[in-house]
C-alpha cells in the first residue's frame, strides 16, 4: 500500500528555487531528510509533496517567462 512505502525526492540544485526544507517538513506529516538535498515522505503523501514542492516552482517559472 501507498502507506507502507516511501517516495524519496532529490533536488540536484535547492538552490535554485528556494527550497525551503524546514516548511516542507512542518507541512508533509511524517517526512524526514536524508541528506541536506533530499527529503523522504511516506507513498501516501507523494501527491501532495508533490503540489507544495512543484507548485511554488512553476509559479517562478511562468513569472519569469513573462
Amino acid at each position: 500500500t501507498p502507506d507502507e512505502s516511501f517516495v524519496v525526492i532529490r533536488f540536484a540544485d535547492p538552490e535554485k528555487f528556494d527550497v525551503n526544507f524546514p516548511d516542507l517538513l512542518s507541512m508533509i506529516p511524517d517526512s524526514f531528510m536524508s541528506r541536506r538535498n533530499t527529503i523522504v515522505v511516506p507513498g501516501g503523501k507523494m501527491g501532495f509533496a508533490m503540489e507544495i514542492i512543484l507548485g511554488p516552482i512553476i509559479d517562478k517559472m511562468m513569472d519569469e517567462r513573462g
